[in-house]
């Protein structure tokens, strides 16, 4: 499968110092295609759900680690393709 970015593995949510980690990268890429701001925010949010992320506003990636890294690089390997905002809900739903 091919990714934007390297992929996100369950460790990567609790390194500190170092690159950036891609799930932020991915993250930064959602809100920018929808516009910065709350309306970035939330199609982030929609398209994390979309993903197979589970967890709310509150929860932790590191708390279900194998889950977010599963719904990051579902995103990522759907960002190669396609910035189209409808385009990346599509693809997930």
């Amino acid at each position: 499968m091919t990714q934007k970015y390297p992929a996100v593995h369950p460790d990567d949510f609790m390194k500190f110092g170092g690159e950036k980690p891609s799930h932020l990268r991915i993250e930064e890429d959602l809100i920018s295609i929808a516009g910065s701001g709350p309306a970035g925010n939330e199609f982030k949010k929609d398209v994390l759900k979309l993903a197979g992320w589970t967890g709310s506003a509150l929860t932790t990636y590191a708390s279900r680690a194998q889950v977010a890294a599963d719904a990051f690089n579902k995103i990522n390997a759907i960002l190669v393709e396609t910035s189209d905002p409808d385009a990346i809900k599509s693809a997930l739903s």
